[in-house]
């Protein structure tokens, strides 16, 4: 080796110690810099003619465990799915109280019978009417207030998805501008390691957003996927968008058909094909599912419960149960039904809801409750229609000149041929075929007593239309229709006020009934406590096949313990992946962090390499001055 090529292999020498140092000064000055990784500067030797010329330093670069990173970033994106559960179920069990709250709706509830036991105790006195016509009053308020809060939490989420979706859009395009910077310094041999931190940060960021899959390229850039698979990210972003709502009530729904949906969905653009990510189930983890799941199915299941105990306790105060006549043709026999309520409306002092009956054939005991709805498209009805388990469920279109022989017609289309549906006048008739193969057991019409009407009432007369829809003090009745009159019912429960303008008919049930007797409001305390009533599975408690039964009281108990376990829940589950997520950075940043104690170990080794380099270039210099000496 030449003097001169030493010379050149002490100066590669420097140059690397050089870069080394400069490279440790700005680990440790990120060391607590969030996102920033550990660079290394890789070093071989620099070889000639097949000889060692020095050392060679290529571009700095990092080692990131792509695994574990991902693993985080999934972790993460179920870490703040999590969180918007939590938050969410914490303010609805919130709204609806601690079960030993004197705010809940299970102690509003319970305070109501108190005033009606207090109101049995004095039923002539006004004062204890008016009193407890306020504390019905109560209940609605509180209901329509409830109601309100659920409805204003999911146009919050819906708001809140569009701002993320915004978010997801500007990290996309930032991403995109990265990896094009990146695979141009790649191309030309310069470090991109601080371009990589400065992406990974913003994969990080949209990975909360929403689960991703990352794919590495040869060329250094990266293409996105959702973890449905959609594309995100190839060589330029794909478009998210989102046609946000501004107004959200109990009947603005999500769905497939456009025409029909009620709130936003998120759609991707990528050339010209568009998807709605929605439909695809694209969103599992992260912000965007966690709005989209409160939105569309845990608020919606708080407003369920609401309408539901509201719906319950209208009709509990106001339904009548009227058994059926028994009656013989020949020889088949069975009974008769008087459905003048189901065409007459709101004219005769009562509004029909439901026929029931019952039969048993070859096949087994069948138990039929017939519906009428007011728009013949919702038509046939599913079985989930009432919240009986197991009923036969027939829906039949009741219209301005609906007649009774077409209900008839209607009913026996879906019974078999051994039951007999006929009509005469308003009585309609079920008999058994007379041959002995099939029995009617029972059969009988359910009432609803008339918001507009005190008259009496068939069967007991107890029923009282204590509460009323909305504005118009219209009758409750559930109808269905297009939408049912359940749905959003909570937001618009009154109290009857044909009741503060005569309070005394919350006592009298006929028109000789005595000031002094309290036989009404015993029954309706009866009903609120004691009368056992079957609740929707869509409230979330019970289920199609087992639906919860018990009295309103101890439904509104059971919806404030419901929520309560709801919430407690969700912050478990929060915790746990809170947990999972803290463990997995914790080793990220252990294995691609800056650790100050290492740095300096390589400082000092830098030094000294430094240092010798130093050293032997003024070796080489004191040699070539000996060497310029001797020609003299």
């Amino acid at each position: 080796m030449t003097l001169s090529s030493a010379l050149g292999a002490a100066m590669s020498g420097l140059n690397t110690s050089q870069a080394g140092i400069d490279l440790v000064s700005r680990n440790i000055a990120n060391a607590s810099t969030p996102g920033y990784t550990r660079k290394i500067l890789p070093q071989e030797n620099a070889m000639a003619g097949g000889d060692g010329i020095g050392v060679r330093r290529e571009a700095a670069q990092r080692q990131v465990d792509s695994f574990l990173q991902q693993q985080l970033r999934t972790e993460s994106a179920k870490g703040a799915y999590q969180n918007i559960l939590a938050s969410m179920t914490s303010r609805i069990d919130g709204m609806f109280g601690s079960p030993d709250s004197d705010t809940a709706i299970s102690s509003t509830i319970s305070s109501l019978s108190t005033r009606l036991q207090e109101l049995a105790n004095n039923p002539e006195d006004s004062a204890y009417r008016q009193s407890f016509l306020n504390d019905a009053s109560n209940i609605a308020a509180q209901l329509n207030d409830m109601s309100d809060q659920v409805q204003s939490m999911r146009l919050e989420s819906e708001q809140n998805i569009g701002a993320a979706v915004k978010d997801a859009n500007d990290l996309l395009a930032k991403i995109a501008d990265i990896n094009q910077e990146i695979s141009l310094r790649q191309a030309s041999n310069v470090s991109v390691a601080d371009l990589q931190d400065e992406r990974d940060n913003s994969i990080n960021e949209l990975s909360k957003l929403m689960g991703l899959k990352v794919v590495d390229r040869n060329d250094g850039t990266v293409t996105i996927f959702t973890t449905g698979g959609q594309l995100l990210l190839d060589r330029e972003p794909a478009v998210l968008k989102f046609d946000e709502h501004t107004s959200i009530n109990a009947g603005s729904v999500y769905d497939k058909d456009s025409s029909k949906r009620g709130v936003g969905t998120i759609t991707l653009t990528s050339g010209s094909t568009t998807i709605d990510l929605l439909a695809t189930g694209a969103f599992k983890t992260g912000t965007i599912a966690g709005y989209v799941n409160t939105r569309d199915n845990v608020l919606p299941e708080a407003q369920a419960q609401l309408d539901e105990l509201a719906s319950q306790l209208a009709l509990a105060m106001s339904r009548e149960t009227v058994p059926g006549t028994a009656a013989t043709s020949g020889a088949s026999s069975g009974f008769d039904l008087d459905i003048e309520s189901f065409l007459s409306g709101n004219t005769s002092g009562a509004t029909g809801q439901s026929l029931q009956f019952s039969y048993t054939d070859g096949t087994g005991t069948h138990n039929v409750s017939v519906l009428p709805v007011s728009d013949a498209s919702v038509l046939p009805l599913a079985g989930d229609a009432t919240a009986k388990a197991g009923d036969d469920v027939i829906g039949v279109y009741v219209g301005p000149t609906t007649t009774a022989a077409d209900i008839a017609a209607a009913i026996s289309a879906s019974l078999p041929s051994s039951v007999t549906v006929s009509a005469s006048g308003t009585t309609l008739s079920v008999l058994d075929d007379g041959l002995g193969s099939t029995t009617i057991n029972s059969a009988s019409t359910t009432l609803v007593m008339n918001a507009d009407t005190f008259s009496d009432g068939p069967g007991s007369s107890m029923g009282l239309a204590l509460f009323v829809d909305g504005s118009t003090q219209a009758t409750y009745t559930g109808a269905i229709g297009t939408v049912s009159q359940k749905t959003g019912f909570a937001s618009r429960i009154q109290v009857n006020q044909a009741l503060y303008d005569d309070d005394s008919r919350l006592v009298a049930y006929s028109a000789t009934t005595l000031s002094g007797d309290n036989s009404r409001i015993l029954e309706l305390n009866k009903r609120l406590t004691t009368d056992s009533q079957t609740y929707s599975s869509a409230t979330g408690i019970g289920s199609a096949t087992t639906p919860y039964t018990g009295s309103i009281d101890a439904f509104a108990r059971r919806l404030v313990s419901y929520q309560s376990s709801q919430a407690a829940n969700a912050e478990s589950n929060t915790n746990s992946q809170e947990t999972i997520v803290n463990a997995l950075q914790e080793r990220f940043d252990g294995e691609t962090g800056v650790n100050v104690d290492d740095e300096l170990s390589n400082l000092l080794i830098l030094q000294n390499a430094y240092s010798a380099n130093a050293r032997v270039m003024t070796t080489i210099q004191e040699l070539f001055q000996v060497l310029m000496s001797i020609g003299r």
